[in-house]
Parts: structure tokens; C-alpha cells; sequence
């Protein structure tokens, strides 16, 4: 697996995000991590990572859930003598100065915001006396909510970005638009309960593409189905620590006619997800890749087959998503990942041409009517 991101933070010398590769190279003053996926911890159990984090002494800083779900995943403590679990919002992290470099010591304030892509993940934005800088990790951003983010706002105005890192995962013109989640989940629902309804002996495979990400799945079915889902034991080892954050999950294959599956296929037996298999299993895929060229008059579930739904799940933001949040900041430097992201045009541009040019105040209350204009 390869990094999304290459890791440094240009404008902070010594900062470093989501790569942990070649760290005795790197000449790190502090890593961070935005969450706890493949292509964001490349490096990060390495012995050469340990070896550098301990002659050192340099701290990984990350959220609070993102730390757990380290420890839980490799219960090493050594790595987790470095590493350090902050709360959402802001702290003040001092750098030690690199004096092979001629450079001071740094004081740094670290916001930490909601990125909405999977458990514990969250944005960056790095504060000094002369530069905002914001990393988005992965991320998903309503953007209807978006002038709610206080902490990306002065006066209800957008802050002043000098450089913006940002997610371009889906930055391709096939993947213009994509649903909410939660209407994709309504829907999902819909079909399951309708599956569930037709036979006792019916039960539901639920399929994601990656480890983390779906909790908000699993608490809707047993919220709307009064069902839990059934995990195995490594993915309730960690969600039986965190109960009132995921309760839509159980250990107990025989209280529940829905577990979370190993397969990547419909035609594949459940023999390593549960004890017993049902004879008549319908298979709940949840991806955004395979969804080109989605439309909004689209429905966001379609049955492949018999045995078979599929459900447009976007954890990353669609195209549209990533220029609008481009353009509501206007930053003065851009770079993505892991895409480029070409972009020349000017923070007091007019709006013109589909693209919001112009800083835009958009009211929490918006409707999804309004948003589709602001990009016709």
C-alpha cells in the first residue's frame, strides 16, 4: 500500500502528516495523524519509526479515538509511549528548534476539526502568528454545514488560508456528485427491511470497503430496525470500548439476522463471518468507485442482482464538494493528494461559469435546492 500523501507540511519545517515512511530522513520536530487507514499509517509500526520517536523524544498527535484505535490494533507500547490523543478544538504544541538548520523553536496552535470520513478522523489546521494552514486529512464535508465550522471562521467570515492540503481522491469528472449518506442509508433500509420482511430465514451481508468509516451505518439499522449488527471478535474488541459511540453492534451472531461480512463477493459462502449460514443471504455492498457518473435524480441503492445491493457510500468528497470547498476558501496555496489540484483563480474573483469564485455565506438552512444552483 502507498501513502496517499507524501507527508510534509512545507510551510512548518519539521511537521509531518500521514506518512511515517523513511522517518530517519525525514528530520520530524512532531507527526500527526488524521485517522487510522492503510494508506495514511504507512511507516507508523516500523522499527525505524520507534527508533527515531524514542532518541528524539517526538509525539504523534492525533485524536482521542484515533489513539485507541492504534492501541487496540497493535497493542504496542512502545509506540504508544509517543503517541498523544487530543480532544476536538484547539491546543497550543511547542517544537523544538532544529539549530542544524538555523531554525527556532516554534510555538504551533493545533485545531483539530471533524473531517467526517471515518472514526476519529479529523482535519488539521496548523496556527502560527503568520500563516493558517489547513490539512483535511480524508474528508466528507456537508457542505450546507459548512459555515457552521467556528473554527474555520472569523466573524462568520472564512478565515485566510496560506496553504490548504486537501483530499482530491475523487477529483475526476466521473465523479461529479454524490449523494448524502444518510439518503443512501434511508434507502438502504428500505430494501433491507423489505428483504428481512419476506422470510425469518432471510438475512443481510453487510460488505464495506474499509474498517472503519461505517459505524453511522450500523447505529441507523438498529435504530430504524431495532437489529444490531453482528461483528466479529477483532471489530468488537475495540467497539465494546467505545459502546455509547457505536451501540448498532453486537458479539451475539444469534440475536441478529445482519452481520458485517468478510466477502467481496455474493456468491461466497459466510462460513468465516458466522456460525451458522442462512440459506437466503442478500449482500449489502457500500462503495462510492464503482458509482460514475451519479445524478442527483439517481437512485443511490441498485439491486445488481437477486442476491445483490449495491449503495452509493461516500466517504471522500465528490468533485463538485472539492472545488466548492476550494473556492469558499480561495487559499493562497493548494495542494492535493492524492491528485494535484490546478487551480489559478483569485480570491475576489465574480462568480461565473458554475464555480462559487467569490467568498459565498451560505445559510445553514439552505436547501439542497439552492446548492445545485450555486453549481448550474
Amino acid at each position: 500500500m502507498k501513502s496517499s500523501f507524501h507527508g510534509k507540511i512545507d510551510e512548518i519545517p519539521g511537521v509531518y502528516v500521514d506518512n511515517f515512511e523513511n522517518a530517519e530522513q525525514q528530520g520530524a520536530r512532531a507527526y500527526f495523524l488524521s485517522h487510522y487507514h492503510s494508506d495514511h499509517i504507512q511507516g507508523l509500526h516500523s522499527a525505524q519509526l520507534l527508533d527515531v520517536l524514542s532518541k528524539k523524544n517526538i509525539t504523534i498527535y492525533t485524536t482521542e479515538l484515533t489513539a485507541a484505535i492504534i492501541n487496540d490494533d497493535k497493542n504496542d507500547e512502545r509506540i504508544m509511549k509517543h503517541v498523544r490523543g487530543l480532544k476536538m478544538g484547539s491546543t497550543l504544541i511547542s517544537l523544538p528548534g532544529m539549530p542544524e538548520e538555523n531554525i527556532p523553536d516554534l510555538c504551533v496552535n493545533v485545531t483539530l476539526i471533524p473531517a467526517g470520513h471515518s472514526a476519529g478522523s479529523t482535519m488539521f489546521l496548523f496556527s502560527t502568528t503568520t500563516q493558517n494552514i489547513l490539512f483535511t486529512g480524508d474528508f466528507r464535508v456537508n457542505l450546507n454545514d459548512l459555515p457552521s465550522y467556528k473554527h474555520l471562521h472569523v466573524k462568520d467570515e472564512p478565515i485566510k488560508l496560506d496553504a490548504l492540503y486537501i483530499d482530491t481522491t475523487f477529483l475526476d469528472s466521473n465523479y461529479e456528485n454524490f449523494p448524502k449518506r444518510s439518503e443512501s442509508v434511508e434507502k438502504m433500509i428500505f430494501e433491507i427491511r423489505m428483504f428481512l420482511d419476506l422470510d425469518e430465514n432471510n438475512a443481510i451481508a453487510l460488505h464495506t470497503s474499509a474498517k472503519y468509516g461505517y459505524e453511522f451505518v450500523f447505529n441507523e439499522i438498529y435504530k430504524q430496525l431495532h437489529m444490531k449488527v453482528f461483528v466479529g471478535s477483532d471489530r468488537w474488541r475495540f467497539y465494546s470500548s467505545i459502546p455509547n459511540l457505536v451501540p448498532g453492534v453486537t458479539d451475539k451472531e444469534k440475536s441478529t439476522r445482519v452481520h458485517l461480512c468478510r466477502n467481496r463477493s455474493e456468491n461466497s459462502s459466510h462460513s468465516a463471518c458466522v456460525e451458522k449460514c442462512r440459506n437466503n443471504y442478500l449482500f449489502v455492498h457500500l462503495s462510492a468507485m464503482k458509482w460514475l457518473n451519479y445524478k442527483e435524480d439517481k437512485c443511490s441503492v441498485a439491486r445488481v442482482s437477486p442476491k445483490r445491493l449495491d449503495v452509493c457510500f461516500a466517504t471522500h468528497c465528490s468533485k463538485r464538494e472539492i472545488e466548492y470547498f476550494v473556492n469558499y476558501f480561495a487559499p493562497d496555496k493548494i495542494i492535493g493528494f492524492p491528485n494535484k489540484y490546478k487551480w489559478t483563480r483569485k480570491r475576489n474573483d465574480l462568480f461565473d461559469g458554475g464555480i462559487v469564485k467569490k467568498k459565498v455565506k451560505i445559510d445553514k438552512k439552505v436547501d439542497a435546492t439552492l446548492l445545485k444552483l450555486m453549481f448550474e
